[in-house]
């Protein structure tokens, strides 16, 4: 949970958690044991790739409102 505190503090656990569940964060979590305790998971790739992403969109949007 400490990348959704991290990068999206505006959700709560519970909401935090509900997206998780129904993978509605724009990469893929997981567990890695079927507990319903177990944490969920994200790969730092798939964390860069969109990270990435975000930026490369904002780097536009600033370069279109700056020429």
């Amino acid at each position: 949970m400490s990348i959704v505190q991290d990068y999206y503090p505006h959700l709560s656990k519970a909401e935090a958690l509900r997206k998780a569940n129904n993978q509605e964060f724009p990469f893929s979590v997981f567990k890695i044991d079927s507990s319903k305790r177990a944490p969920f998971l994200v790969h730092v790739k798939d964390l860069a790739d969109i990270l990435d992403k975000k930026y490369s969109e904002a780097a536009k949007d600033f370069a279109t409102f700056h020429q």
